[in-house]
């Protein structure tokens, strides 16, 4: 089941949000997540958070108007409303979720939710979280990617070590490499044929697909 999840960090282009949206067998909001969707035209499943951040009229229309399911937590809480929008999704039969709106000026909620894929991880989730330039996920094993034009590839090691790592169809190859925290090396790869594969014997790897709008089109 595939679930997106909506948090209150940057807004995404309407166009990504719709199209992530349109084949959701659940769509969750964070919070003022709530927001985005509603102004994209788009009522979510379920809404989550203490509701700080969404404004108050377009709560009451999801609430009244759509019958959306409400999920109320206080502000004085021990998890983010983004790790409860996550939960709630998960407790939906959500093995796949696509997380928008999750990075924004607040670094500390931008690596906790980056971080928070650890957790999808752990229960055999597939999670990434995604905007117009990015798309972010984590892995400890064999990864498939498929080719985009003009994006990068980049590879960061979240734990000590990452033991054997090898790399298909990249430009700069990798063989039997350890690469360590706090190492760059992995940073701003890019792809040599359609397809790229990513697998190691040991550790957590953040994987990050990434382009920059100074070199797109116009």
């Amino acid at each position: 089941m595939r679930a997106v999840v909506v948090g209150s960090g940057d807004p995404v282009d309407p166009e990504l949000l719709k199209e992530r949206c349109k084949d959701a067998d659940i769509i969750v909001a964070a919070d003022g997540g709530g927001l985005y969707l509603y102004e994209a035209g788009i009522t979510p499943d379920i809404l989550v958070g203490d509701f700080d951040s969404i404004p108050p009229k377009v709560l009451d229309y999801f609430c009244t108007q759509k019958k959306v399911t409400l999920k109320t937590f206080p502000a004085e809480k021990d998890f983010t409303d983004m790790e409860l929008a996550l939960d709630a999704a998960v407790d939906g039969g959500a093995d796949e979720i696509c997380i928008l709106s999750a990075t924004g000026s607040r670094l500390d909620h931008s690596a906790g939710n980056i971080l928070l894929l650890f957790s999808l991880l752990e229960r055999n989730i597939k999670g990434w979280i995604e905007d117009a330039n990015n798309r972010v996920c984590l892995t400890q094993g064999r990864m498939e990617l498929k080719r985009l034009d003009n994006w990068k590839v980049s590879l960061i090691s979240l734990s000590p070590e990452v033991k054997g790592l090898t790399t298909e169809g990249l430009l700069y190859p990798l063989k039997n490499y350890t690469l360590k925290l706090g190492s760059s090396l992995g940073i701003s790869n890019e792809f040599a044929s359609d397809t790229a594969a990513v697998s190691f014997d040991k550790g957590l790897l953040m994987v990050v697909l990434t382009r920059d709008d100074s070199h797109l089109p116009d």
